[in-house]
C-alpha cells in the first residue's frame, strides 16, 4: 500500500473500531442479561482460566466460550449490518445484471439470520461456534466483509472484544432496567435506539 493508504487504513481502523467495538459488547452485554445459562457458562470459564487475574493475548486459547459469545452477539447484532461496494465491471449475479458503476449491498444482518445455516437463527447460543464450522458456507458469517477488501481491523477488533469481555464478565454482570427489546436504530452502524441502560452488578 502507498503510504496515503495506510494512512487512510490506520485512521479506519482508530475511528471505525472504536464505535463498531462499543456497539457490539453493548449488545453482548444485553444477550447475555437475558440468557442466564450462557451467562453462567461465561463466568465459569472465566475463573477456571483465569483464577481472577486480568486476560492476557496468552490466554485466548483458554477462552473459546467467550469468543463463541463475541461472535454469535455479532451474528445477531452486527454493528455493520449493510455492506456497499461499487462494481467495476459488469457482472451476472445469477439472473441479475449488475453493471459497471452499480452499488450493490450486502447485508450481513440478512446472511446470520438464514435458517439455512443457522438453526433457530433468533436464538442466543454460543456453543454453535463450538462445533465443526465447515456445516457453513463460508461467507454465512461476514460481520467484517468478506473477500479481498475484508476490514483490515477483524483480527484487532475480536482480540479487542474478547479482552474487554474477560476482563469486564470476570467481575461484573449487567442486568436489564427493563424486559422491553431495544429497538434497533439501523444508521451506520446497528445500534439500539436511544441507548442501553443496564445495572452493574458485582459478582
Amino acid at each position: 500500500m502507498s503510504d496515503e493508504e495506510v494512512r487512510d487504513e490506520a485512521l479506519t481502523l482508530f475511528l471505525a473500531g472504536h464505535e463498531t467495538t462499543a456497539i457490539a459488547l453493548t449488545w453482548t452485554w444485553w444477550m447475555l442479561s437475558r440468557n442466564p445459562e450462557a451467562e453462567a457458562r461465561l463466568h465459569v470459564e472465566l475463573d477456571e482460566a483465569l483464577s481472577g487475574r486480568a486476560p492476557s493475548n496468552e490466554d485466548l486459547p483458554n477462552l473459546p466460550y467467550t469468543q463463541a459469545v463475541v461472535s454469535e452477539s455479532i451474528r445477531l447484532r452486527p454493528p455493520a449490518w449493510a455492506i456497499g461496494r461499487t462494481a467495476v465491471g459488469d457482472h451476472r449475479a445469477g439472473d441479475v445484471r449488475v453493471a459497471a458503476g452499480s452499488i450493490v449491498v450486502v447485508s450481513p444482518w440478512l446472511l446470520h439470520h438464514d435458517p439455512r445455516w443457522w438453526p433457530e437463527p433468533e436464538a442466543f447460543r454460543p456453543e454453535r461456534w463450538l462445533a465443526d464450522p465447515t456445516e457453513r458456507p463460508r461467507n454465512a458469517f461476514i460481520p467484517f466483509g468478506g473477500g479481498p477488501r475484508v476490514c483490515i481491523g477483524e483480527p484487532f477488533a475480536r482480540l479487542e472484544a474478547t479482552m474487554l469481555l474477560a476482563t469486564i464478565a470476570r467481575r461484573w454482570r449487567f442486568t436489564g432496567r427493563s424486559d422491553r427489546v431495544p429497538e434497533m436504530q439501523a444508521v451506520i452502524t446497528l445500534r439500539p435506539r436511544g441507548g442501553l441502560a443496564m445495572v452493574a452488578v458485582r459478582r
